[in-house]
């Protein structure tokens, strides 16, 4: 049977720490980073199709044309052959990593003709990247022995491989022990669990819905009720991005899911019925029908049983749903809806509007009493999801907060680790942005190595 686990971002290591040298202002100049620590190039969400990048430039440049290539970079999180998740470039070709290169401190072992072999996605300065379905925190930056900036994922450099010949191909996977696909995390990717669920009789099979055949008068494409048999003869989870929110989950017909803060992960449970059901359609199946993942880990996808005795897909224990007041594909009205519902992220977690900014520079100063001089960081307006568990995990659920200025954090007592989109932000100990005080520029996997474990009272976001 397949597993339920609890949702839990990717984990980011507790060095995105800086402290203020001053508690009360929000003014002045980023504090200079080591060389590396950040990359002069534009982010944005989405595809490079759907913001517009240039023809025959970045990712479908001519062969040899470097210059045009390094314009830009899409990292697109979905399924390759019997790979999932796994990232791909902007023309569906598979992205790898190798075991000899260490993420930490980053460094690529792949160079010379290894370098020919295995071509190193690199960026020029003032280039562009593209991201749908890959979080901007797990991407950063090295440069190679040759000078080039090449892209990282969870410190790892990734690469093509020159026996890719065709989008979707992974003829580089398992090659000599030590190449294998990139997760959008940066680990090693694998083959996806297919095959049917003998508990529910929903079957699992990797891939899109047009790419296995199936019938795309029905499913996702269904244009009747939802609760049609022919509406839940399969489903589709995709890895993707939306409306700024990203990375988040679409069906296969490119409307976005969502998650209920009054629902329950464990056991999964389902609190939307009757009108609320029929505002936020839940997302059915039945026995026969098929789940088809692209971008998400089937590990982490469940069937739990409504209170009419329907079936409905879980991600991370969260029971998902639809929102009616989404028209076309793309749109992400239910996002923030009464406080409570929120676009679902592929491991189940609910996903905040994003900063929109690139990576803060770190610094490591010493914090000093509240009325000293003004501070060396300009916070940012943007947003933090509080969880109530180490490593971004959701014991006792989470809560979301958002700039612009100070605000209070609903159960300080509750919050253990803290996802942040947009930073930097100041964490205060007391109610009001008072008392003891910390910059952050980058998430906290755990708050205790900070000492702020249980202790965020108010945050700080930044006034614009």
């Amino acid at each position: 049977m397949i597993r339920i686990r609890v949702a839990m971002l990717a984990a980011l290591v507790a060095t995105g720490v800086a402290v203020l040298s001053a508690c009360g202002s929000t003014a002045g100049t980023p504090t200079a980073a080591p060389a590396g620590n950040i990359a002069p190039v534009a982010f944005q969400t989405g595809t490079a199709s759907a913001n517009g990048a240039p023809q025959n430039t970045g990712d479908f440049a001519a062969p040899g044309d470097t210059d045009a290539a390094e314009q830009w970079v899409e990292l697109d999180a979905g399924s390759a052959g019997s790979l999932n998740p796994v990232v791909l470039n902007g023309k569906g070709f598979t992205l790898y990593r190798f075991d000899k290169d260490t993420p930490k401190p980053s460094k690529s072992a792949c160079n010379g003709d290894c370098a020919k072999t295995w071509p190193p996605v690199t960026l020029k300065q003032g280039a562009k990247l593209f991201l749908n379905g890959v979080d901007q925190a797990d991407v950063g930056f090295v440069t190679r022995d040759d000078g080039t900036m090449q892209v990282t994922l969870g410190g790892w450099p990734i690469y093509k491989f020159s026996g890719d010949t065709q989008a979707g191909q992974t003829n580089g996977q398992g090659v000599g022990g030590t190449w294998f696909g990139v997760t959008p995390e940066g680990a090693k990717a694998g083959k996806s669990q297919e095959g049917t669920d003998q508990a529910t009789g929903v079957g699992y099979k990797t891939g899109t819905a047009k790419e296995n055949g199936a019938d795309l008068t029905a499913g996702d494409d269904y244009k009747g009720p939802r609760t049609d048999d022919a509406a839940m003869k399969w489903v589709q989870l995709t890895r993707g991005s939306a409306g700024g929110l990203n990375p988040i989950v679409h069906d296969g017909a490119g409307f976005t899911l969502y998650r209920f803060d009054k629902d329950s992960p464990k056991p999964p449970t389902s609190n939307c019925n009757g009108d609320c059901a029929k505002t936020w359609p839940p997302v059915l199946v039945k026995p026969g029908s098929r789940i088809f993942v692209n971008g998400v880990a089937t590990a982490k996808i469940g069937i739990l049983t409504r209170a009419d005795g329907s079936r409905q897909v879980s991600i991370g224990g969260w029971p998902v749903y639809r929102f009616s007041g989404d028209k076309q594909a793309g749109d992400t009205n239910g996002e923030g809806v009464g406080g409570t519902w929120f676009a679902v992220s592929p491991t189940g977690g609910k996903v905040l509007p994003k900063g929109g900014q690139a990576p803060a520079p770190q610094s490591s100063q010493p914090s000093t009493p509240a009325g000293s001089a003004p501070g060396t960081v300009t916070l940012g307006n943007g947003s933090a999801v509080l969880d109530s568990g180490t490593n971004f995990s959701e014991p006792n659920g989470s809560s979301g907060v958002s700039g612009p200025g100070c605000v209070a954090v609903p159960r300080p007592a509750q919050v253990s680790s803290i996802k942040l989109d947009g930073g930097p932000v100041k964490l205060w100990k007391g109610p009001g942005c008072t008392g003891q005080s910390m910059v952050i520029t980058s998430s906290v996997a755990d708050l205790a190595t900070i000492g702020f474990d249980k202790q965020v009272v108010s945050i700080r976001f930044g006034d614009k």
